[in-house]
């Protein structure tokens, strides 16, 4: 089955479809805004604050001081009822974050990874997310911490989270390591719940409920859902068909005009670029090619000149085999991911291993990368 999707599913937005699918409707397909929540921004806020504690790339740890600015400066303030709230919120926060730094300053080490970004495929269907922190642990696996800022957590939670499998599944699929431990990271309480990886049947569960949700998008299964408890808080009970009756005289909800003028714009501008860029892109081919042909690396027009660089890289098709033959080897920890520039250098290495190098020349071919530069005459 063909999934057709108004973005990627995350773990926010399956939560939300099975929630209520009308509410999922409203918000990703008629792309009506919810009101801001001062949680978010507080969570954002805090977040933020602990990504510029271990963003840095290599060691010592930014000051208490510098991390405290950090988080003044980014201060989401969206969603607040007044500005007495907002300063205690931030007030709050600062103590969190100072509490935190003292507690961990003493262990700090550089993650894995800090808010590493996903998107990756499950059975067809489009998976993205963030998780907040991923460690290295010495035996070469991998833990997964998700940092939480509500007034509590609930105990045990931690042992089933979707959240949770669903980063497992993605750090997994997409760093080739292990994850052997999942936690939650209460910052007010500065405890942690912490569980071992979690089993085949949460990921297949979870593999289940996503392909399950993708097919009810597709189809347009949008019948909403009422619950007393999660409705009290919607904001959109004025337009749904279940209590727009309660509403009379509220006028629909609808994206702002100017907002909704200006997404239509850059939507506008993104599909011309993208245009251009293939033009570009292929006109620069041409080009590349003509020079080479000549032995050329400058050519004129009468208005512009243009000069080839050119450069190799190796491409690797099967990353994935390319892992494997480098953890036999001994070299996984020198790479720590098949990044290019890493996989250059280890290529370009004099001390390794003729074997190893030619079985990686097998899975990989050297791609010539040329760059144009454009002068006006």
């Amino acid at each position: 089955m063909a999934f057709e999707l108004p973005r990627p599913l995350s773990h926010s937005s399956m939560s939300m479809y099975n929630e209520c699918p009308q509410k999922y409707k409203f918000k990703y397909i008629d792309k009506i805004p919810e009101r801001p929540r001062h949680f978010f921004s507080f969570g954002q806020s805090v977040h933020l604050a602990l990504e510029f504690f271990y963003g840095v790339a290599t060691p010592p740890a930014p000051s208490l001081v510098d991390v405290l600015a950090h988080y003044a400066k980014i201060w989401v303030s969206a969603g607040y009822k007044d500005k007495q709230q907002e300063q205690d919120y931030f007030e709050d926060g600062k103590a969190m974050i100072s509490a935190y730094y003292e507690k961990h300053i003493k262990d700090f080490a550089i993650p894995f990874f800090v808010e590493y970004n996903f998107n990756l495929s499950v059975d067809g269907v489009p998976v993205t997310g963030k998780v907040d922190r991923v460690d290295k642990l010495p035996d070469g696996k991998l833990a997964i911490l998700d940092y939480k800022t509500g007034k509590q957590l609930k105990g045990g939670r931690v042992e089933e989270d979707a959240q949770l499998t669903m980063y497992q599944l993605a750090c997994e699929t997409l760093l080739g390591a292990e994850v052997s431990r999942l936690s939650f990271y209460h910052v007010p309480s500065l405890k942690e719940q912490v569980v071992e990886r979690h089993g085949k049947k949460l990921v297949d569960g979870l593999k289940k409920r996503i392909v399950g949700t993708a097919e009810g998008i597709t189809k347009g299964a949008f019948a909403p859902a009422p619950d007393e408890q999660k409705c009290r808080w919607c904001d959109y009970k004025p337009i749904c068909p279940i209590f727009k009756h309660q509403y009379p005289t509220a006028a629909p909800a609808e994206p702002e005009q100017d907002l909704s003028a200006l997404v239509d714009r850059y939507g506008e501008l993104l599909e011309k670029s993208g245009a251009l860029s293939e033009e570009l892109s292929a006109l620069k081919d041409k080009i590349v090619a003509a020079l080479k042909a000549r032995g050329y690396v400058r050519a004129f027009g009468k208005r512009f000149e243009v000069s080839r660089a050119a450069s190799e890289k190796w491409e690797f098709a099967d990353k994935k085999k390319v892992l494997e033959l480098l953890k036999k080897a001994g070299l996984y920890e020198k790479i720590l991911a098949p990044s290019a520039p890493k996989i250059e250098a280890l290529m370009a290495d004099p001390q390794l291993d003729l074997d190893l190098k030619a079985r990686l020349t097998e899975l990989g071919e050297r791609v010539e990368q040329a760059d144009l530069k454009v002068k006006t005459l």
